[in-house]
């Protein structure tokens, strides 16, 4: 299974990036500082989006320091009550804004270590799959029928979604059981078409939250787009994205 090394076509919706940039939260803004390769200097950051392999950064006054290749250190704030969390990023572009500030993109030297100091909560601020996350629309649940190898299975609530994989909450009678399995069937109603998406896939994390558990799946090679679902679920994702990003727009 490559779930994160699948190529996408030209023109297609996923981010240049290996993984979907997310932008920091209005209600909790991240802050970070970056120290300087050479001189040591600490400079403060303003945080302009991260995915689970880099960070995009405005910084004043890097310099030639701050150059493509350059390996420092970001020490992220607002991660933890007390403390900031650091991890180590090599420099892999560098832009100028209209505004005349400078942009700088970096990838993180290694993002399982960062997320092993993360807690919990905080991991939602890292979108850890390469494509944007669709959520349902308001007001109205979608469900997926989830089933393992055993034959034990659940109905459970969709959370998030994408053309690679889904999200999923997990209750207390529901954790023991995707915990102890690694493949699944997968079934669920596509809004808006009469048709249900079959597929497969491999069990990618199951995080703890406050009063329940959230479970991802990667869909399996070959759950290609060979199937009238499968166009269906990718031109419902697209018109959520559409909506999602007008609603986003409505705020700024």
């Amino acid at each position: 299974m490559k779930f994160f090394g699948r190529k996408k076509t030209k023109g297609a919706t996923a981010d240049h990036r290996r993984h979907y940039r997310k932008a920091p939260g209005k209600k909790h803004a991240l802050t970070a500082r970056v120290q300087l390769p050479v001189s040591g200097t600490v400079l403060p950051a303003a945080v302009l989006d991260v995915s689970a392999g880099g960070t995009s950064l405005q910084i004043e006054g890097g310099g030639d320091e701050l150059g493509v290749g350059a390996t420092l250190w970001v020490a992220f704030a607002s991660l933890r009550t007390r403390a900031e969390v650091p991890i180590q990023a090599h420099v892999v572009s560098v832009m100028k804004t209209k505004d005349g500030a400078t942009r700088y993109g970096m990838a993180f030297a290694d993002p399982d270590e960062l997320f092993t100091r993360l807690e919990p909560y905080f991991l939602k601020f890292f979108n850890r799959r390469r494509l944007q996350r669709v959520l349902p629309e308001l007001g109205r649940s979608m469900k997926a029928d989830v089933r393992s190898e055993d034959g034990g299975g659940f109905r459970l609530d969709i959370q998030d979604l994408s053309e690679e994989g889904i999200g999923l909450a997990l209750h207390s009678e529901e954790v023991e059981w995707f915990g102890a399995n690694e493949s699944f069937d997968i079934e669920f109603k596509i809004p808006g078409a009469n048709v249900l998406w079959n597929g497969t896939g491999e069990r990618i994390h199951m995080t703890p939250l406050k009063g329940s558990h959230r479970g991802g799946l990667a869909f399996h090679e070959p759950d290609a787009k060979v199937t009238p679902a499968h166009g269906a679920l990718e031109v419902w994702l697209n018109t959520r994205r559409v909506a999602m990003a007008k609603w986003d727009s409505a705020y700024e």
